[in-house]
């Protein structure tokens, strides 16, 4: 039985520093539970082992829609995210791996069309260095905070990656 019931497209948003499974949840929830993950576009360079339309949209600049064809927008990094609102329009339930910027963006400008569901993933600050080294640790310290009371789930990843994703299974399972 489903909890969350909604007539406006849902947008699980999942948020969280770099190196906590966010985009490991959204890609499990879509082969688990068929929720849909949407790709954000991004000015950033395609880093080694990153696969263009998967990771995200690599794109220049001048490939960025107007802010009102826009979905969601944030800059990190010197660099643009944004996902196009073309992107939603046949999901019902979908996942959008995004960082706190741009979730306070999207509520701000959609909050109305969409339901938006905040996930934070929390991870201990030692297993994130060992993830994704110090320098990229110290670059989320700059990034804006939003109280874990405002987010419609908090979800800790600091064990087994089995284990995050069995806990995850349980609790979107039950949810959607």
């Amino acid at each position: 039985m489903s909890i969350i019931v909604s007539t406006k497209p849902i947008i699980i948003c999942i948020v969280g520093p770099s190196g906590s499974g966010k985009t490991t949840l959204a890609r499990f929830l879509e082969k688990a539970l068929d929720i849909p993950m949407l790709v954000s576009y991004t000015t950033r360079p395609k880093r080694d082992n990153e696969v263009d339309g998967v990771d995200h949209w690599f794109v220049t600049e001048d490939q960025m829609p107007s802010r009102d064809k826009m979905l969601a927008y944030t800059t990190f990094g010197g660099n643009h995210y944004w996902m196009p609102l073309s992107e939603l329009s046949d999901k019902g339930v979908c996942t959008y791996v995004i960082d706190e910027k741009g979730l306070l963006d999207l509520n701000e400008h959609y909050g109305n069309d969409f339901n938006i569901f905040g996930v934070l993933i929390k991870r201990d600050i030692n297993q994130l260095i060992a993830q994704v080294g110090e320098e990229r640790v110290k670059r989320d310290l700059d990034r804006v905070q939003i109280p874990e009371s405002d987010y419609s789930l908090v979800i800790e990843n600091n064990g087994r990656i089995e284990d995050f994703l069995g806990e995850s299974f349980k609790i979107f399972n039950n949810l959607f």
